[in-house]
């Protein structure tokens, strides 16, 4: 884990080699005994007379939190961050040239093997001494460096703060901790001495902070993260917001550009997903230098979301590129909601059948004392009473659903301290599950010049181009319910025969079914094969079509959202120019096998399941054309469709396998039963196949009972 620390004063640009530096940061340069009272190169509170778990001591053991060799900074504990006279090590870290102006100080910390869990953390400081301080060990009294920091009380005294920064949190065993802290140096006087000096901090309770060290390192800093300090809060939930503007300071003038970092990920690289390179290349100059969210990220801020974002920084490689100097600290900043905040309605979609109840709910809400629903169209709130249930709850009841009550439904949150309102994120859509539109292709008419077969139940009625027509006849073999759509587009001759139905909310539902007859006429398997039976979208980039391939005895779906495709094939008896097939098609969420809500594409052959997988909902495609019989995107030339279709209906809820069987039977009287492959989990059982666990399947398992191939080691 790691976290970012800053203390920042004042910058000026300068850049050269640091004198600073760390001896045995990593405690290796000492003996390989088991422990020590002493820490090479270190001060610490301790020595042989004191008992070395008091203060700090060397361990070289197993059970160190990295299994090398680390320094262990004792049971005494300073419950104060800044500081404490207990448990602490420092070493002088050399005279200060005035550069650097701001250092990185880094280390690994974690809890001893076998100690208890708890609150606990560490402490780093930086301190000069004007040259009259003696570090020391313990001799009847603790040289400790921080009890000689000079104050306004205590003007005499030869240590003074330079900067400081502390972490503390709750320390499980097992756990590495590693901490960066960035401070500052610009108070610091040139020629005297500097110090680096740890304690560890005690969190409260029963717990002591038996923690261990590990790794300290000290290098300069070349860009230092100012703006939003790091763990920030900031009041807002979109990246327009000016507070989130990402603000940096070049320390180093041999700095070129940088590229910048950002996502809600924590780790130390920022390289897990998602993480987005917002800024790459970027010139800048010694200073201050900004990174505007509003222009750089392509998607909004989420609210109560932790934000990380770091800088690398280059110069110059001397060949007109450029060569990586510095990884800059990583920073973090947490964006909430200013006042009250209202998820998404729950269902966001709710399709009942007339006369049922519809329960909308708002999942998750924060800062929300008080409730009020409302519909959209009606600004009035809703009353209490025989149609709404809970208009003042966090759960709305619509009652003995009509007609009428469809429709958009929101709710409006308040704090009671401050008054702030605010609104649900998105709504819920209360609709009735209905039929929408049937075409039975029995009878045309002609208006403004143009052809048009009726739409029975929604007037969305549809137009015949190029020729189609609607052929009606009782002693034409090929009619299977009085009349259907002929379109006829043979090989050989230019393809102009196909339907569309003008209104562009034909299909336009979030969950929808979609079911016809359909005898296609045999043709040449390439030429055939992209023959659209359907297609609705908007272009080249957006559309879903079903397309019915002999080869291979499929019905086979596909829809494309900006440009992103998904497709779902269903196998079953296709019968090319032999037949009526039933092909029904279906959208509509449900769980996955990992228990995931998806989107799910299905496709019926002949009343019976045949293949799905996960599509898109129609509704997401903005503005749709329909076309009958002729591809939307025409860019690989796939012919018009050749053959009959009839009884097209077009449903605003997805049909339930039952549902759809009973539909195919109630035309094919010659079929007993559909199997419900759709359900069906019969498979290790049914070993005949017949859709149910019979006496012959139990003949199957018998014959094997008791068998067994275990192999023993005599």
């Amino acid at each position: 884990m790691r976290r970012f620390f800053c203390i920042f004063m004042c910058l000026s640009t300068v850049s050269m080699a640091s004198s600073l530096s760390i001896t045995n940061g990593d405690f290796e340069n000492q003996s390989d005994s088991p422990y020590s009272y002493d820490i090479a190169y270190w001060y610490d509170y301790g020595g042989p007379d004191v008992e070395r778990t008091t203060g700090p001591f060397f361990l070289n053991h197993p059970s160190t939190i990295n299994g090398t060799k680390v320094a262990n900074m004792g049971s005494r504990a300073n419950e104060n961050p800044d500081g404490g006279n207990h448990a602490y090590v420092y070493q002088s870290i050399g005279m200060y040239d005035g550069y650097p102006l701001v250092v990185d100080v880094e280390l690994d910390w974690g809890l001893a093997s076998g100690k208890a869990q708890g609150m606990m953390g560490v402490g780093v400081q930086i301190l000069e001494s004007d040259g009259t301080f003696e570090p020391g060990e313990w001799d009847g009294a603790a040289h400790d460096i921080y009890g000689f920091i000079k104050t306004d009380q205590k003007p005499d005294n030869p240590v003074t703060l330079i900067g400081q920064g502390s972490v503390l949190r709750y320390a499980p065993k097992t756990t590495v901790f590693h901490e960066s802290f960035q401070i500052d140096l610009s108070s610091a006087t040139i020629g005297k001495e500097l110090f680096l000096r740890f304690n560890n901090i005690h969190g409260g309770g029963t717990v002591l902070p038996l923690i261990q060290v590990d790794n300290i390192t000290l290098s300069p800093a070349y860009v230092v993260n100012r703006s939003p300090a790091d763990g920030a809060i900031y009041v807002a939930t979109e990246r327009t917001s000016s507070e989130n503007d990402l603000v940096f300071y070049v320390v180093d003038d041999t700095i070129i550009e940088v590229d910048v970092l950002f996502g809600p990920v924590n780790d130390p690289n920022l390289s897990s997903e998602p993480v987005y390179k917002i800024v790459e290349g970027m010139p800048v100059t010694p200073g201050l230098n900004t990174v505007t969210l509003e222009t750089e990220l392509t998607e909004d801020l989420r609210w109560d979301t932790e934000y990380f974002w770091k800088v690398l920084a280059y110069e110059s490689d001397g060949m007109g590129g450029r060569s990586l100097k510095y990884t800059g600290l990583i920073t973090s900043f947490k964006t909430i909601q200013k006042g009250p905040f209202l998820f998404g309605v729950t269902p966001a979609v709710a399709g009942v059948w007339p006369g049922e109840n519809a329960v909308f709910t708002v999942p998750s809400y924060v800062k929300t004392d008080t409730f009020q629903w409302y519909k959209e169209g009606n600004p009035n709130p809703l009353v209490e009473g025989a149609k709404y249930v809970g208009v003042d709850s966090d759960s709305l009841t619509v009652l003995n659903v009509q007609p009428a009550d469809e429709g958009t439904y929101y709710c409006v949150g308040t704090e009671a301290a401050t008054g702030l309102t605010a609104v649900t994120l998105s709504p819920g859509v209360l609709f009735i599950k209905e039929l929408k539109a049937h075409y039975p292709f029995e009878t045309t008419y002609t208006a403004a010049g143009n052809l048009y077969t009726p739409d029975i139940k929604g007037g969305k009625d549809m137009q015949l181009m190029g020729g189609a027509s609607v052929v009606v006849s009782a002693a034409d073999p090929n009619t299977l319910f009085g009349g259907y759509l002929a379109l006829r587009n043979p090989r050989g001759v230019t393809h102009t025969q196909y339907a569309v139905i003008p209104d562009a909310s034909v299909a336009h539902y979030p969950d929808i079914t979609i079911s016809f007859w359909v005898k296609p006429t045999l043709l040449d398997l390439d030429f055939e094969r992209n023959a659209r039976v359907f297609d609705f979208g908007q272009d080249a980039e957006n559309y879903f079509y079903l397309t019915l391939l002999r080869n291979t005895n499929e019905a086979f779906c596909e829809m494309v959202l900006d440009g992103d495709g998904r497709d779902t094939t269903a196998v079953g008896d296709i019968g090319y120019g032999t037949k009526w097939i039933y092909v029904v098609f279906t959208i509509a969420e449900e769980l996955d096998e990992e228990g995931d809500l998806t989107t799910m594409g299905k496709i019926y052959i002949n009343g019976q399941y045949g293949g799905e997988d996960g599509l898109y909902h129609p509704s997401e495609l903005s503005k749709p054309l329909n076309y009958i019989g002729k591809a939307i995107n025409e860019t690989d030339s796939p012919p018009n469709f050749n053959g009959l279709i009839d009884e097209l209906k077009i449903f605003n809820y997805a049909k339930t396998p039952e549902q759809i069987a009973k539909e195919y039977m109630a035309v094919r009287t010659d079929v007993d039963f559909i199997c419900d492959m759709d359900s069906y989990d019969l498979e290790t059982w049914d070993f005949n196949g017949n859709c149910r666990v019979d006496l012959p399947d139990f003949v199957e398992i018998a014959e094997k009972w008791l068998q067994n191939y275990l192999v023993y080691f005599d």
